[in-house]
């Protein structure tokens, strides 16, 4: 049995939900389903995701998109009254005596400020000069300035994507879990019924999608499949432009972890900003729930790009890479145990590091988030509801205005980003 639809969206992260949002919100009218291959929303990379918000961007368009996103969700959580767990405990970087030209950009933003380490940890947390030896082996630095944006944190993804997912219910969108895709289909667009269609010369359009659970049609399509989509589209032809890189995180408790996630001088709850390393951009992200510090990194050399559909953490990779790093500044990490472990996949734009969104045929792809679908997910939702509407412009939260090609694969050449955690 074949099922019709006005739209359907494949995949229910994030984006996809932020996308299903916007599009009913401004289209009432029409039918959408969402469909995803896991039993319920947000199971993937969104799910596994570091969970911080910052709008510290070097490149205008990723500044853009974040800010606005991180804007909305203040908005849902303090005008609303919808918790999504967030917290503006800040994000801070350490630095040594050079600090990298990006920083300039941040300040004069004025979205961050420089801060004297003694100003930040309280006495005996941070070891801003690590053991010289240590120091030498690993080419460390001294912690001789850091930089601290106010306007950034942590959120709950669940939650956030709860709201979305609460809110289009109550819309009417329809969501079909345990449907996995297996087959994106092609059609002429004015079929002649002859074998072999379509042909070269044909105009062409997605007409279903096989599935699992049979096959589903749709007028339109929209693909917010993070680094499946470089899977589903590949077989008909279409280059998604992205490339997996696997990441992880790891839980580390204790309580020395709990004396360092409470000794921060720059908030009300003493909760320790969202912190990245001096060196290879090792970082602390405050889990105040579990009383513990999720450790990660971005580790793009040496880390190739194989994708594999359960990606497990490795334990030693923290052992003798991130632990090494965190417990030189930190030594509180010294006497400190692994709670738990997980790993997903950021989807590189390998070009800019920017999110792709763009048209082809009856379709939308939105993917190559990199790793910022959450803290950019309400944009990237705007955006793609202007390409279905056919809007030039689109309306982020709070009043900036950018072209709905922003993200366009034809767009013009964009900044690169430098700021990728």
């Amino acid at each position: 049995m074949v099922e019709n639809s006005d739209l359907i969206i494949v995949g229910a992260g994030i984006v996809g939900l932020s996308s299903a949002y916007y599009i009913k919100k401004n289209n009432p009218d029409i039918t959408i389903k969402v469909i995803d291959r896991a039993s319920t929303f947000a199971q993937g990379n969104t799910g596994k995701s570091a969970a911080g918000f910052r709008n510290l961007f070097t490149s205008d368009i990723n500044f853009k998109l974040s800010d606005s996103t991180t804007k909305f969700y203040r908005h849902v959580q303090e005008e609303m009254g919808i918790d999504l767990g967030m917290k503006f405990v800040g994000y801070l970087f350490l630095f040594g005596k050079n600090m990298p030209f990006w920083v300039d950009v941040m300040l004069e933003r004025k979205i961050a400020v420089l801060k004297n380490p003694d100003d930040v940890f309280e006495d005996g947390i941070l070891s801003k000069i690590p053991e010289r030896e240590s120091a030498d082996l690993m080419s460390l630095q001294d912690v001789e300035n850091t930089l601290y944006g106010p306007e950034c944190g942590i959120i709950e993804p669940d939650l956030v994507s709860s709201f979305y997912y609460d809110e289009c219910r109550k819309m009417g969108v329809e969501f079909q879990f345990s449907t996995e895709v297996k087959k994106v289909n092609m059609a002429p667009v004015q079929p002649l019924n002859f074998p072999g269609e379509p042909f070269i010369w044909q105009d062409k359009k997605i007409e279903s999608l096989t599935t699992d659970r049979g096959d589903l049609t749709a007028e339109r399509y929209i693909f917010a499949t993070d680094v499946w989509t470089t899977g589903l589209l590949d077989p008909i032809g279409i280059d998604s432009h992205i490339r997996p890189k696997k990441r992880q995180v790891f839980q580390i408790s204790g309580e020395s972890i709990q004396r360092i996630l409470f000794s921060c001088k720059l908030n009300d709850e003493h909760i320790i900003p969202f912190t990245i390393l001096p060196k290879s951009g090792v970082y602390l992200r405050p889990a105040v729930k579990e009383r513990s510090l999720w450790v990660g990194v971005a580790d793009d050399l040496g880390r190739d790009f194989s994708f594999t559909e359960d990606p497990q953490a490795e334990e030693d990779f923290y052992n003798y890479n991130l632990r090494t790093i965190a417990e030189s500044y930190f030594p509180g990490f010294k006497n400190s145990s692994m709670t738990a472990k997980w790993a997903g996949y950021y989807s590189y734009n390998t070009l800019d590091k920017t999110p792709w969104v763009f048209r082809f045929m009856n379709a939308v792809v939105a993917t190559g988030t990199s790793g910022s679908g959450i803290l950019k997910g309400d944009a990237i939702g705007r955006i793609v509801d202007a390409y279905f509407s056919g809007r030039e412009k689109v309306q982020l939260y709070g009043g900036s205005e950018i072209p709905s090609s922003a993200l366009d694969i034809k767009r013009e050449r964009v900044e690169d980003e430098h700021v990728i955690l």
